[in-house]
């Protein structure tokens, strides 16, 4: 009896131990069935500049689980995430990698890969994220990754893949995020079975080559919350209820499209909306009154249309909104006042339509403004008399509009400002001395005004005041009573100045020797003044000059035709 009950125990701890063996067995082989996998991606590369992954810790002499950018899972140690993305790694990507069957996320973005998708890919059962974007893969997407049932992201924008968008991807039951954008796709519509992906929260086929007309088949993606589709040719109109569809939608971008039609006048359902970007299409109508009830909304861009009507008062309830963009249409009326209210307002674009009345002061307070466009309206009346400070202000533009008055003064109190264009107006008096202040100035553009030099100087110390804005590039001043002389000075300004323009201005008197001394100046207009005397041979050493012009003024030497025109 007593050897009957060991040779049982015996039996079972025989049977353990086998299965152990075979368990150690598989693990092993397993183990190096990754590491071999592993190794033959690392020998795809051709270039790494860290040297992390040619030169580093990949290496059999250490366990490929403690490799950069190698993850794995405790109990099998077999591999379950290979995370090499922002290496500026070059090469091509191994068809080996489908030997990874634990792969749960494969992250390479940011790179320059090169070649195709390997079809291997495919194998991948497990694998949930993919993210290749901003590489440089070519040829098609294999239709096999829809055998990745379980893919839950996938990203490859930014690439050169080519061919036509698969229509088996619509077959990816689980997919939450697909980023198709930027790539060399040939002419297509989207695939109706994108229909299918009820999972589906974020879409994004930008440039991607699409035509024919807006697919019914979006309306099936009741889970969407983001829609992307810039810079395509797809046509038509949106479907009036729209956002019965999507009720969480809360990024729309079509721009640059060939949309027609009007806006879907029940836009406000759309309630979690935070962008809405329509801009450069062929919408017509007025800008439906449901928009201005978009309380999250935080950027409208509806430019480039064929929009007519008027900017709603109730544009002020939009108490998020960052950003609104409506110039190039045909809108008309004043400037809404309660503008003043959008206290988190960075960009405010109307230039481009036929907006009228002055400016509202209170659009002035809002300290948060970085760009404000108003070019080529029928604005009037004056700036606001007392002191006004826009701290973030970089872009100031009313060009071609009918406003009158000096230069405000504390238009020096928008430090950042690096852009500055008041052309064609009516606007008079000195320029103002402190414009020099402004240290980040590129462009200043006064032309066409009735701007006058300092008076009771005969230089125009304006000019010496600028070169303080040791950014400056362009100055353009042509077409204004200035009355004054160049000073000799100028040669001071900053060496980042490229452009003078200033015919019929009156300027009079000699050009200074120190002109010479701007050595990335590439245009250089006086003409049609009241200058005399030699054109100073400093410029010869202007090796960056490639347009002089001193037509119509009294000028002596033998230099003077090398440069007239």
């Amino acid at each position: 009896m007593k050897c009957t009950k060991i040779l049982f125990l015996f039996g079972v701890v025989l049977l353990h131990y086998s299965c152990f063996l075979q368990s150690a067995i598989s693990s092993s082989t397993s183990n190096f069935t990754d590491q071999s996998a592993l190794l033959a991606i690392q020998s795809k590369l051709s270039f790494d500049p860290t040297n992390i992954v040619l030169g580093g810790n990949w290496t059999t002499k250490t366990s490929f689980c403690n490799w950069v950018g190698v993850f794995c899972s405790k109990r099998r140690q077999r591999v379950t995430a290979l995370k090499l993305s922002y290496m500026a790694l070059q090469g091509t990507i191994s068809p080996h990698i489908g030997n990874l069957s634990f792969l749960v996320s494969l992250h390479l973005q940011n790179n320059s890969f090169f070649g195709p998708l390997p079809n291997e890919i495919s194998r991948l059962h497990r694998l949930r994220s993919l993210l290749l974007h901003n590489n440089q893969l070519q040829g098609s997407i294999p239709p096999t990754l829809y055998h990745c049932q379980k893919l839950e992201v996938l990203v490859l924008e930014v690439n050169r893949l080519t061919g036509p968008i698969p229509r088996e991807l619509g077959f990816l039951p689980r997919l939450r995020r697909l980023y198709l954008g930027l790539n060399n796709f040939t002419v297509g519509t989207i695939p109706s079975s994108f229909g299918n992906i009820s999972t589906l929260e974020e879409l994004n086929l930008q440039e991607s080559s699409l035509t024919g007309s807006f697919s019914s088949a979006l309306l099936n993606l009741t889970s969407l919350e983001m829609i992307s589709l810039p810079k395509n040719s797809i046509s038509g109109s949106l479907p009036v209820d729209l956002c019965h569809f999507w009720p969480n939608i809360q990024s729309i971008s079509f721009s640059f499209n060939k949309f027609s039609g009007k806006i879907p006048s029940r836009i406000g359902q759309c309630s979690k909306l935070e962008i809405l970007s329509l801009s450069y299409n062929s919408f017509v109508g007025s800008i439906p009154e449901e928009v201005w009830s978009l309380q999250h909304l935080q950027i409208l861009y509806l430019g480039g249309n064929k929009l007519t009507g008027t900017i709603s008062p109730s544009i002020g309830n939009m108490s998020n909104l960052k950003s609104f963009a409506v110039g190039r249409n045909n809108i008309e009326g004043n400037i809404p006042g309660n503008l003043g209210h959008l206290s988190n307002l960075a960009f405010l674009g109307l230039a481009f339509n036929s907006l009228t009345g002055p400016i509202p002061q209170v659009i002035f307070n809002i300290s948060s403004l970085e760009g404000l466009e108003m070019q080529s309206n029928a604005l009037s009346g004056e700036f606001p008399s007392s002191a006004v400070f826009l701290p973030n202000l970089t872009s100031l533009l009313f060009h071609t509009n009918q406003i009158t008055g000096p230069i405000p003064t504390y238009f020096s109190n928008f430090t950042k400002l690096t852009e500055l264009d008041a052309d064609n107006n009516l606007l008079y008096g000195p320029i103002p001395m402190n414009l020099g202040s402004l240290k980040h100035l590129q462009f200043l553009n006064l032309a066409r005004n009735q701007l006058t030099g300092e008076p009771g100087f005969d230089e125009l110390r304006f000019l010496s005041s600028l070169f303080n804005s040791s950014s400056l590039e362009y100055i353009i001043l042509y077409e204004n009573p200035l009355n004054g002389i160049i000073p000799d000075s100028i040669g001071n300004f900053s060496q980042s100045l490229q452009v003078i323009y200033t015919p019929a201005c009156q300027i009079r008197g000699h050009i200074p020797k120190s002109i010479g001394s701007l050595r990335s100046l590439t245009f250089l207009y006086l003409a049609y003044n009241n200058l005399s005397g030699k054109i100073p041979s400093s410029i010869r050493g202007l090796e960056s000059l490639q347009d002089c012009i001193f037509k119509t003024i009294v000028l002596k030497g033998s230099f003077q035709m090398s440069f007239v025109t």
